[in-house]
């Protein structure tokens, strides 16, 4: 079967339950996320894109009256904000 992207995306437990244990590869495809976009660290990029994305989920936070929705979205901020940081230092390429 042809490729239909340049990754492969798996949610951790999907690949550590049923893809790292040998499933041939046509199952494996049935756990594939199919809407997720992959934005490595050395695309020139990525650092703008992370830190954009970190500022829109903080401001979700700041608009939440969720306690927990707020915390869980602050943590996600903090992660993509780490991300973008990382890229600033990694990124040296366009992406292909």
């Amino acid at each position: 079967m042809e490729s239909v992207g340049k990754y492969v995306v798996y949610k951790r437990e999907d690949f550590d339950q049923h893809i790292n244990r040998g499933i041939p590869p046509m199952t494996a495809q049935m756990y594939e996320v199919p809407d997720a976009v992959v934005i490595r660290r050395q695309d020139i990029f990525a650092s703008p894109a992370l830190a954009g994305y970190a500022a829109s989920i903080a401001i979700a936070a700041k608009l939440t009256n969720n306690e927990e929705d707020r915390k869980r979205l602050l943590q996600l901020a903090d992660f993509f904000e780490e991300q973008a940081r990382l890229a600033a230092d990694e990124g040296y390429k366009i992406p292909d």
